[in-house]
């Protein structure tokens, strides 16, 4: 009888660890397809108008998209696209609760990409002089120029929350912040799992 009770604590452990081998690889996966599926019923919609009736073959959409993709970020290096871009985004700007949105999500999408990206990369812990605690974040901005507040000894630093797409930014003296020699990927996936990742790189 005791046998058995030791065998099922044993199979729940297993049972959690196959969880935790499959989800990250699933969701990754559901991501991809519904991405993939975005472009194959939007793009390869559109190709099926265009199409005469039974040319289509699906995975048209797909591969158009991604020639989509890679064209508009051919074209974003063109004076004549980016004027046009330019005037997008000032009637964006113009609407009060879109403007936000817009503005918000563009730059999200900037930092983790290009040159901006580089700077998203110097990991930092944040020590409070007084206070025995440090904090782990990412040196987000130095410059504070063309910005009402902001001293020129102060940086600003993101410090993401656990497990959410949330966080918190703090403007404190740069003599507060301990440079980590910590790759980016290895120190979110250690803010966002609260520390319990095991993962050394």
């Amino acid at each position: 009888m005791s046998s058995e009770n030791h065998q099922v604590p044993a199979l729940l452990r297993l049972f959690f660890k196959g969880l935790a081998t499959i989800i990250p690889i699933a969701l990754t996966l559901i991501i991809i397809l519904w991405l993939a599926g975005l472009a194959e019923s939007g793009v390869g919609r559109m190709i099926e108008w265009v199409l005469p009736e039974g040319w289509y073959i699906r995975g048209m959409g797909l591969i158009a998209g991604l020639v989509l993709v890679i064209a508009i970020g051919l074209l974003s290096q063109v004076w004549l696209f980016q004027k046009l871009i330019e005037f997008g985004e000032a009637l964006l700007d113009r609407m009060p609760v879109v403007k936000s949105v817009y503005r918000a999500t563009k730059d999200f999408v900037d930092y983790f990409s290009g040159e901006d990206g580089e700077r998203f990369n110097q990991v930092v812990l944040v020590r409070h002089p007084e206070l025995k605690i440090s904090v782990l974040g990412f040196i987000t901005r130095e410059d504070f120029s063309n910005l009402p507040f902001g001293e020129p000894d102060e940086v600003a630093v993101y410090l993401p929350l656990s497990y959410q797409i949330a966080g918190y930014t703090i403007f404190v003296p740069r003599e507060w912040c301990e440079p980590v020699d910590l790759p980016f990927e290895d120190a979110i996936r250690l803010i966002l799992t609260a520390a319990m990742t095991r993962r050394g790189g």
